[in-house]
């Protein structure tokens, strides 16, 4: 715990010593953050997790038939959360009596250690080895591993957080830490109407609101700010040009922000922002020249038409 502490120290004294302000949005997620995500992803605005559950349900034999069944296979996933979606091939791994290991990745020790939990009462016999890890650091994990056939699983448009040229370099590490009979299945968000993707970062229940503010607070409690969260507000908006959905928590006053634990003092103008999250939205020949510059082959698109969502199976 204390690394992470570290690594959330230098990322906040980084992002808010330049006049562009940000932070990562990996941190966004301790233990409230989890929580308060929990409720977005229930939330009618927030279509991604609901059409995603939607094409799993739908295609999981399909999906399931695209390995080989007679070999053991290693279950892979990046961002893992709550692992509900996971829990469908589970299912059917099971059901077609696959031996299957599963290793789920996550930032969060919060998130790992309920997943455990919810999967053992469900999978009671399953090898689970949960790993605490950033995406980077988990593809080490992989290159490491090679004993077998992988299905790496990274749902929930979870790579669109990233910039284009973070993208482009972690599909590359993870091609390169794969094997010739392993396969990967991400999730990512099509563009569609705007309104209809903003929505769903800016609730009517101001649910994202308090998922963002909570960044604030967690400087707070860690790292001893003292930001009064009522001179902050959450602002979302969708860059078309980008085609990128993006997070600001915006200053409502001018105001100066100390923080003792790293002894760090930092002004803010009316109207300054700090950039929190981005979640990048894709067209179908975007994804196929994002495989192709990796070295991946498609194998198979899932596609939600009403929300215009794929899960892209792709082979090494």
């Amino acid at each position: 715990m204390e690394e992470l502490f570290s690594d959330f120290a230098k990322a906040v004294i980084a992002g808010l010593s330049v006049s562009e302000k940000s932070t990562p949005s990996r941190f966004l997620y301790d233990a409230a953050g989890d929580a308060l995500f929990q409720e977005i992803m229930a939330l009618p605005e927030y279509y991604l997790t609901r059409t995603e559950f939607e094409i799993l349900t739908t295609h999981a034999t399909s999906i399931v038939s695209q390995i080989d069944t007679n070999l053991p296979l290693q279950l892979v996933e990046l961002g893992a959360g709550d692992g509900i979606k996971t829990k469908i091939l589970l299912r059917k791994l099971y059901e077609m009596k696959v031996d299957v290991e599963y290793f789920p990745i996550d930032i969060s020790k919060n998130a790992l250690n309920s997943l455990k939990v919810s999967v053992q009462l469900e999978f009671p016999d399953l090898k689970i080895n949960t790993q605490q890890a950033e995406y980077f650091e988990a593809l080490q994990l992989l290159k490491n591993n090679n004993k077998t056939q992988k299905l790496v699983l990274f749902l929930g448009s979870n790579i669109g957080n990233m910039s284009n040229e973070e993208m482009n370099s972690f599909l590359e590490l993870l091609h390169k830490s794969l094997n010739d009979k392993d396969k990967v299945l991400i999730g990512l968000d099509l563009v569609k109407n705007s309104e209809t993707i903003l929505a769903a970062y800016n609730d009517a229940a101001g649910v994202t609101k308090k998922f963002n503010v909570n960044l604030l607070r967690r400087m707070n409690q860690e790292l001893g700010a003292n930001f009064n969260l009522n001179l902050w507000k959450h602002l979302p908006m969708y860059d078309e040009q980008q085609q990128a959905a993006l997070s600001f928590l915006e200053s409502t006053q001018q105001q100066t922000v100390s923080f003792e634990k790293i002894a760090l003092k930092v002004d803010f103008k009316l109207g300054e922002k700090i950039y929190t999250e981005r979640s990048q939205k894709f067209t179908e020949l975007q994804i196929a020249a994002l495989a192709k510059h990796a070295g991946f082959t498609e194998l198979m698109h899932y596609k939600n038409t009403e929300f215009a969502f794929v899960c892209a199976l792709w082979k090494v």
